[in-house]
């Protein structure tokens, strides 16, 4: 009986074709021409190609934004120490222009890696306090920034006391003197105070925060006259100046109790400026007492009694660039 040749082809397994050959022995598998296998090859390599290339677009991408990101992360952190450093740098500029003119403050700040300017401008108090208004200006040529901030100078004695408060006793005596409650108002208050618990040994300053009693000897502010005054401040306590103990400025006599405490001058010893107290005191003048404008106002203007702010709303930074 003839037998019929026929080819049959079935259905592609991945990218082989392969083909079957029926004959009176069974099914036969037909292995692929030459030219089939080439052209298999060639496709495999060029879906080969394509997923390398994508690949490596996508390392290549991501890469790169990688290498961006750590770029901007640099760039961010390289703004915000600078901008901390020059934050510090003009805030030590204030701390030097509360008790130091504008050039002995350019002495002492270093200018190597910036431009500073500085622009003072003198004015005066509603009760003729003497003021400083200071526009500071700093230049980073690195950072291609200027930073500026204004500052106000003012003396913590903002007010100096009436002749009534010299002749009597007034509760409300800090607020007017420095716009303070008793209880809100400590040595702190003062930048360069000396604070203690009593007189002895009390080491050359101008303002003196005594908490207790405070027996006062000429020795103790031999450093002090009409120019240099000074300023003591006795809490809860008793002051007496003994012989030839002269003082210059304004005694402060601050009760936080219902006691009356006892100012005493001896002979000999003297007062030049004033003294005040906020509750009534117990008084043995038996030195003199002589009432001293001149002497409260170099007290008043005196850079150990100043006081700087800054000015809300004046520190900005900006690009150089646009200005």
């Amino acid at each position: 009986m003839p037998t019929n040749n026929t080819e049959m082809q079935w259905p592609q397994r991945g990218n082989r074709k392969t083909e079957f050959r029926t004959s009176h022995g069974g099914v036969v598998p037909t292995r692929p021409t030459a030219p089939l296998r080439f052209q298999q090859g060639i496709a495999v390599l060029g879906i080969v190609a394509i997923l390398l290339s994508a690949i490596t677009f996508s390392a290549i991408s991501t890469s790169q934004q990688v290498q961006q990101f750590y770029t901007i992360e640099k760039t961010k952190r390289d703004t915000e120490k600078a901008h901390v450093t020059h934050m510090q740098q003009v805030k030590e500029i204030a701390t030097l222009l509360r008790s130091h003119s504008v050039s002995q403050t350019l002495n002492r700040i270093d200018t190597s890696n910036a431009t500073i300017l500085i622009e003072q401008t003198d004015l005066v108090g509603e009760e003729q306090q003497s003021l400083q208004h200071f526009d500071v200006r700093v230049s980073q040529d690195e950072s291609n920034t200027i930073f500026t901030a204004k500052f106000l100078r003012y003396p913590s004695l903002l007010r100096l006391p009436t002749s009534t408060q010299q002749l009597s006793w007034d509760n409300q005596l800090t607020e007017w003197l420095f716009n303070r409650s008793i209880e809100h108002l400590s040595a702190t208050y003062f930048p360069q105070s000396v604070a203690k618990q009593d007189c002895v040994n009390l080491p050359p300053a101008s303002i003196f925060w005594i908490e207790g009693d405070c027996q006062l000897d000429n020795e103790d502010i031999a450093h002090s006259d009409e120019n240099q005054p000074l300023m003591l401040l006795i809490v809860d306590g008793d002051l007496s100046l003994h012989a030839d103990t002269q003082f210059h400025g304004l005694i402060v006599m601050l009760s936080t109790t219902p006691y009356t405490h006892t100012l005493h001058v001896s002979p000999e010893a003297s007062i030049k400026g004033a003294y005040v107290s906020n509750h009534p005191l117990n008084t043995n003048l038996d030195g003199p007492l002589t009432p001293s404008t001149a002497v409260l106002k170099n007290l008043q203007s005196h850079t150990t009694l100043a006081k700087i702010i800054p000015i809300p709303g004046s520190w900005y930074r900006n690009n150089s660039t646009n200005d």
